[in-house]
């Protein structure tokens, strides 16, 4: 009888509860001032590291009170700052921290003598339930309308059987899929997504072929990685929006709509945001990927086709491939000014720091530097044929030249080339990408056979990797305890 006294209460209750996204200021701010280092998603869950977080549950009434103060704890007479499993505020709002086991499995408090007014709160209706959420039944109450996904059941998961019914089987037999970790990256787990594929393959250090696959909605122009929030942030070639996944759960977790589709992203790291440029829609969309949530939209007169953000003073620099003009912008209070610096052929990459902005032309093999505060060109700088890409990293920026195989390196401070490296004598080099000791690259191409791994600080190549795969985009993540067999 208690039990469906529970809940027959808990009916009433939810029938007026507003399922909204976010906390109350009041509540927010509380936890904040307590927490600083917290954010807040978009489902209004509020993450504190990379497995810890807290699921809010709204109250069936919410009390008035002048100041929020914690009413009640588990363990007993915890503050907010010792991370107690659970939490109740005296306006009824309860809070209850999810974590990860030793097998990787999330869970909630085994304490079943919780107080009524949280056995009573309601989980967010619009939450990312974590897959496979271990609660006990005195909780189960809380869920609402929720169901939780089994790791079986992501959105993701392309399954071994599905991957062979698509496989010619008069096929010669090669290796195109096979891909081996360098000594370097051991520990850690490698997403790859190959050229013209929407699909990422799955790679670690205990084998040259991938574990298992990860379907995409369309194939990925660009996909960019946030260390802080573990997301990965997936750009397409056409339609509109863009997509966010959860690196630990390997499943998409938020869609964004957007005017049209993206042309590219540049990271504040700091913040944690995302600058994503849309030629078309004339627009540069704010994604906040700690709330994974569209945050503004810069709308311009000009056509972003390559993007750069500097942390250090705040700025966006892009280039126009219509017009081969490049801006930068700079916020002052509300509004966004835009300021033409220079002209620029056929760039492919454009970079920033709190002086300058660089631009490089693939066909004339140039890199443009130009003064932000006097808007004007101050330096051009011969480079090897044909620089596809390039990284700036602390005082230097490295830039991919690819007919030849070369690295050269310009010294921002002295406003000169220093080196130009021989990485390769044969094939293309194309593509770099920063892997997660930040003090190394892999230098990756189409038809290589192999990849480079360079050492930033040393200015060396470090290892030449076999490898038949053409990489298109590349995420490191760190590889998990449990073994992921069962995605097969």
């Amino acid at each position: 009888m208690k039990k469906i006294f529970l809940f027959l209460l808990f009916l009433i209750f939810s029938c007026n509860v507003s399922f909204a996204s976010k906390l109350p200021n009041d509540v927010w701010a509380f936890i904040k001032k307590n927490l600083p280092s917290a954010q807040q998603r978009f489902d209004s869950v509020i993450t504190l590291s990379n497995d810890e977080m807290y699921i809010p549950l709204t109250p069936p009434s919410i009390a008035d009170v002048e100041t929020i103060k914690i009413e009640y704890t588990y363990p007993n007479n915890k503050t907010l700052k010792d991370l107690p499993e659970v939490v109740l505020l005296n306006n009824g709002y309860s809070l209850l921290k999810v974590s990860k086991d030793k097998e990787g499995n999330y869970t909630l408090t085994k304490q079943d003598e919780l107080p009524i007014k949280v056995r009573l709160g309601l989980m967010p209706q619009d939450m990312l339930t974590p897959v496979g959420l271990k609660m006990p039944d005195s909780l189960k109450l809380t869920l609402g309308d929720l169901l939780i996904p089994t790791k079986e059941e992501t959105t993701l998961t392309f399954k071994k059987e599905e991957k062979e019914k698509i496989v010619n089987p008069y096929s010669p037999a090669i290796k195109r899929d096979e891909f081996i970790l360098s000594a370097e990256l051991k520990g850690k787990k490698a997403l790859i997504n190959s050229k013209n594929s929407k699909f990422l393959s799955v790679y670690d250090d205990t084998s040259k072929n991938p574990l298992y696959e990860l379907k995409l909605s369309s194939m990925p122009l660009k996909i960019v990685t946030s260390e802080k929030s573990k997301v990965a942030l997936v750009l397409y070639w056409s339609g509109k929006k863009l997509e966010i996944i959860d690196l630990k759960d390997e499943r998409i977790v938020q869609q964004i709509e957007i005017g049209a589709s993206a042309t590219d992203v540049a990271l504040d790291k700091k913040e944690n945001l995302a600058y994503v440029a849309s030629q078309n829609a004339k627009e540069i969309y704010v994604v906040d990927l700690s709330a994974m949530e569209l945050k503004k939209i810069i709308k311009l007169d000009q056509r972003p086709s390559k993007i750069a953000y500097s942390e250090v003073d705040k700025s966006i620099s892009f280039y126009d491939e219509y017009s081969s003009k490049v801006y930068n912008v700079t916020e002052s209070g509300t509004e966004f000014i835009v300021q033409q610096v220079g002209e620029a052929q056929n760039v492919s990459q454009i970079l920033s720091d709190v002086a300058n902005i660089y631009a490089i032309s693939r066909t004339k093999a140039e890199l443009y530097v130009y003064d932000k505060v006097q808007a004007k060109l101050i330096s051009t700088i011969m480079l090897d044929k044909k620089p596809t890409d390039a990284i700036r990293f602390k005082t230097k920026i490295y830039i991919l030249c690819s007919q030849h195989g070369f690295l050269d390196v310009y010294d921002t401070v002295e406003n000169k080339l220093i080196s130009r490296e021989q990485i390769a004598k044969e094939g293309f080099y194309s593509k770099m990408t920063l892997i997660p000791d930040e003090k190394s690259i892999m230098i990756s191409g189409i038809n290589t056979k192999d990849y480079i791994l360079f050492d930033l600080e040393t200015m060396k190549v470090t290892s030449v990797q076999e490898s038949y795969v053409d990489v298109a985009n590349i995420i490191f993540t760190d590889k998990e305890q449990k073994a992921q067999n069962d995605k097969l």
